[in-house]
């Protein structure tokens, strides 16, 4: 068991998320990670902009009151805003936002109580991430996940510890791995 500021704000047990992963990650997957010591989550898709999308509401059934998060794509969210609307009603553990700019959703989610969880390749994406007021920051190297971002982690990682160090230290760091994320800014 790790003990961190993050596993203790969050009850957890192991250093563990899974990826909010569209149409893969639904309320079983979700609630097996939280039942387990970790933080699941529920892929919410493309915010329905694809059609074929998950059914929040039937996702937090099948996860059976296990505590569990909401991952969005954010310019998908950003097609269809009501999505957020429906996950926030079904109080998540966090939100989870990747691949766009969080700041559009923000007070929404800070109004409803929820933890911002945003997910960047860049620190750029960081700056935008701190402006929406994100309690946790999750850096993507382009060989976590296979998504987005034009540097590896190795580089990556190092880089947004040294800047939230600098500009934000109370926010939590999490490095994105194809199969893991550990976190990264904790014991420094």
């Amino acid at each position: 068991m790790l003990d961190t500021r993050l596993t203790q704000r969050f009850g957890l047990t192991h250093l563990v998320l899974n990826a909010p992963m569209a149409l893969v990650a639904g309320g079983a997957l979700a609630a097996a990670v939280s039942r387990a010591g970790g933080l699941g989550l529920i892929g919410g898709g493309y915010a329905g902009t694809l059609g074929a999308e998950p059914d929040l509401a039937l996702e937090f059934e099948r996860a059976a009151g296990a505590k569990v998060g909401v991952g969005f794509i954010t310019w998908a969210l950003a097609r269809a805003p009501a999505q957020l609307d429906v996950a926030l009603a079904l109080k998540p553990a966090c939100i989870f936002l990747s691949f766009g700019d969080a700041r559009p959703f923000a007070a929404r989610i800070h109004a409803a109580g929820v933890p911002l969880i945003c997910q960047v390749q860049t620190l750029a994406q960081v700056e935008s991430a701190l402006a929406a007021g994100a309690f946790v920051i999750v850096a993507q190297g382009t060989e976590a996940g296979g998504h987005g971002g034009a540097r590896g982690s190795f580089s990556l990682i190092p880089e947004v510890v040294d800047h939230l160090a600098a500009r934000a230290p109370n926010v939590f760091l999490l490095a994105a791995g194809g199969s893991r994320m550990a976190e990264g800014s904790q014991r420094r």
